[in-house]
């Protein structure tokens, strides 16, 4: 099965769609999911975990229907081209059934050197896009957009989300560099994380910085526990998720006596965060609804003893912007405990699924590893649970790792 290339072709346009916000890849895990209907011949019945995870999408389609204020279906004309699907339910069960689509195929494709080439390269060259952002960014959008805060704000938020697309990348990337053997290798890949870790202070975007650290975290755990890594990775995740409420209620006491001392952009998200909590009892089971928390628009003026600690200017400002930027509480609010449940079963029943790690080659196991261990610092910081670009992102480099793992296993000609 050739699919290599169709993948391949997906990554040509990553450099582009990172430099964009990354909003580009859902629709390139669109088309790598339609070629993928040609050539996936999944196997039946589903596995455990990719049945939980199944039933966790369907039940957060269903929970639509108790979120205050659901959208329609559809809104505008395909005549007047302002036609879009505005049910979040839909976006997000076309884009697991893609993302499943793609992998499948990929798990069957036949091994391609060539094309997991034009996989890196592509990677490298949105390394490199977005370390040099770091010092080419804010003249360029300065003379492209005058003194428009508007489209400068905006800009900028595309480069940190292509950025966070970087802290995605980087688990891929590092292992190769290094399993090449050679002493440059090593230093390109230390000049990498280097670099990385630079853009990521300048711009401020701390969750990027520490996905770092969560890749170091999780390589080091399948180095130390070669046939249980994977069980141990996937199930603290998975904990993590069934035990998000009572940790970041515990977290938000613990930083309670030092709170006056931290930057009220940190402030404001525990309070985000207290605030989910919060209502959680209000629907402990089913959950608000899916995107229930994009309706939650108290501002600080509604909380004067939190207002108090910020400046003025704050009490306009929701005290859940949009969604919590935490998506273990967001599962929780949105789709309650049942959704986290469903979720936890997914990642435990994919840890039992997983290969050994000492069964895999060495580069492989840890860009698997590492791209779970980045994944879950941004999924804990940044996004909201229904972003199509993380989701759609994470799909396509665990589809390029499956493919590495393929081509890497085929006996040299």
């Amino acid at each position: 099965m050739n699919y290599g290339p169709v993948l391949a072709a997906a990554f040509v346009l990553w450099p582009v769609m990172a430099v964009l916000g990354g909003q580009g890849f859902a629709p390139l895990l669109g088309l790598t999911g339609l070629a993928a209907l040609f050539v996936a011949r999944p196997n039946l019945p589903p596995a455990i975990f990719a049945l939980a995870g199944f039933a966790f999408i369907a039940w957060a389609a269903l929970s639509e229907i108790w979120t205050p204020g659901g959208s329609a279906l559809i809104s505008g004309s395909l005549l007047d081209g302002n036609f879009s699907v505005e049910a979040r339910s839909v976006s997000a069960a076309l884009l697991t059934l893609t993302a499943a689509l793609t992998i499948a195929a990929t798990l069957r494709a036949a091994p391609s050197p060539k094309s997991f080439t034009i996989v890196t390269w592509m990677l490298g060259v949105q390394a490199a896009l977005v370390i040099a952002s770091s010092v080419l960014a804010g003249p360029l959008l300065s003379a492209v957009y005058g003194e428009d805060i508007y489209q400068l704000n905006k800009s900028m938020q595309n480069v940190d989300r292509a950025a966070n697309v970087l802290a995605l990348g980087l688990p891929l990337l590092l292992p190769l560099l290094v399993g090449q053997g050679k002493l440059g290798g090593a230093a390109l890949a230390a000049a990498l994380v280097l670099g990385a870790a630079a853009t990521y202070l300048a711009a401020g975007n701390h969750s990027a910085f520490f996905a770092i650290f969560g890749m170091g975290a999780a390589i080091a755990l399948v180095s130390l526990l070669p046939r249980n890594g994977f069980r141990w990775l996937f199930g603290i995740l998975a904990g993590y998720i069934a035990a998000a409420p009572i940790l970041f209620a515990g977290l938000i006491r613990a930083l309670d006596p030092v709170a006056g001392s931290l930057p009220d952009s940190f402030r404001s998200r525990l309070w985000s965060w207290e605030a989910v909590i919060g209502r959680l009892p209000e629907a402990p089971f089913t959950g608000h609804g899916l995107n229930a928390t994009r309706q939650w628009q108290e501002t600080f003026a509604t909380r004067p003893d939190w207002l108090a600690q910020l400046p003025a200017h704050w009490k306009d400002y929701p005290i859940v912007p949009g969604h919590p930027h935490n998506m273990a509480l967001q599962i929780w609010a949105e789709t309650g405990l049942i959704g986290a449940l469903l979720v936890a079963l997914s990642l435990v029943a994919l840890a039992f699924h997983l290969p050994r790690p000492q069964d895999l080659r060495p580069e492989v196991r840890f860009a698997a590893a590492g791209l779970a261990g980045a994944a879950a610092v941004i999924f804990s910081f940044t996004y909201s649970l229904w972003s199509e670009g993380f989701w759609s992102a994470l799909a396509l480099l665990a589809a390029a790792i499956v493919l590495w793992n393929r081509t890497l296993k085929a006996p040299a000609s």
